[in-house]
C-alpha cells in the first residue's frame, strides 16, 4: 500500500519546505503541484500569446512534461501572475488534477508520496491517510515569500508583496473550483513562531502513526 501524504496551504505558509522534508526523511516522492501551475504559465509566457484563451492554456496542460521544464524560470513575479489566474480555469485544473493521480499510480511501489498544493486535501485526495493545513501569519508568509525573491533576484516592495499575498489569498479561497479550505479530517500547523525543526517533529508524529498502523 502507497499512503498519500497530502499538504495544503496559502502562499509563503511552508508547505513545500515541509513536503521536501518529508520526502528527504522517509524517501517518498514528492510532487509540488504549484510546479505544475506555474509550468503551464511558463509555457504560455513563452509562446508569446497575449489573449487569456482558456482553450490555448488547456492544450499546454495536457501536453506538460516537467522535465522539458527548466525550474529556475518559474519563480518570478509575473509567473506568480500568470498561474494565479490559470489556477482559476476549471479544465486546466482538471487536466492537472489526472496528472497528479497519475502521480501516485507510477510511484505504486513506494511506501509513500507526499504532494503539496492548495486542494490536495479536499480535491485531489480526499481519502488521504495524512493531511495537513500548513499555515501562518500575513506578515510571515510576506517575510518568507520577499526571501525567496530576493534569492532569485527579484526587488519588490514588501507592502506591495503583502498586497500581492492578500489578493492571491482571495482568489484561492473564493474560487467556484477547489477553493482554498481546511480539510475536515486534517492537522492543522501554524508555523509562524516554529522553527523547520519543531515542525517536522510534529509532521513526523502524524506520519509515524499511520506507518505504525500499517506494519
Amino acid at each position: 500500500m502507497t499512503i498519500v501524504v497530502a499538504i495544503d496551504g496559502p502562499a509563503g505558509s511552508g508547505k513545500g519546505t515541509i513536503a521536501k522534508e518529508v520526502s528527504s526523511f522517509y524517501d517518498f516522492p514528492h510532487l509540488d503541484s504549484g510546479i505544475l501551475y506555474r509550468s503551464v504559465a511558463l509555457l504560455y509566457q513563452e509562446s508569446g500569446k497575449k489573449d487569456f484563451n482558456d482553450n490555448d492554456i488547456l492544450a499546454l496542460a495536457n501536453s506538460i512534461n516537467l522535465k522539458e521544464i527548466d525550474l529556475d524560470k518559474i519563480r518570478n513575479k509575473e509567473i506568480d501572475e500568470i498561474s494565479s489566474r490559470i489556477s482559476s480555469i476549471i479544465s486546466v485544473r482538471e487536466s492537472l488534477k489526472k496528472f497528479q493521480l497519475n502521480f501516485k499510480k507510477i510511484n505504486n511501489e513506494k511506501k509513500g508520496i507526499v504532494v503539496d498544493g492548495r486542494d490536495i486535501t479536499t480535491v485531489i485526495f480526499p481519502e488521504a491517510e495524512v493531511k495537513f493545513y500548513i499555515t501562518a501569519s500575513l506578515e510571515e508568509r510576506a517575510d518568507r515569500r520577499f526571501k525567496e525573491l530576493e534569492r532569485n533576484d527579484v526587488k519588490i516592495e514588501k507592502k506591495l508583496l503583502i498586497k500581492e499575498l492578500q489578493k492571491r489569498d482571495q482568489r484561492d479561497m473564493e474560487r467556484s473550483t477547489a477553493p482554498l479550505k481546511v480539510a475536515e479530517d486534517a492537522f492543522i500547523l501554524d508555523t509562524s513562531e516554529l522553527t523547520i525543526d519543531e515542525v517536522m517533529v510534529k509532521v513526523r508524529i502524524e506520519i509515524d502513526k499511520v506507518l505504525i498502523d500499517m506494519e
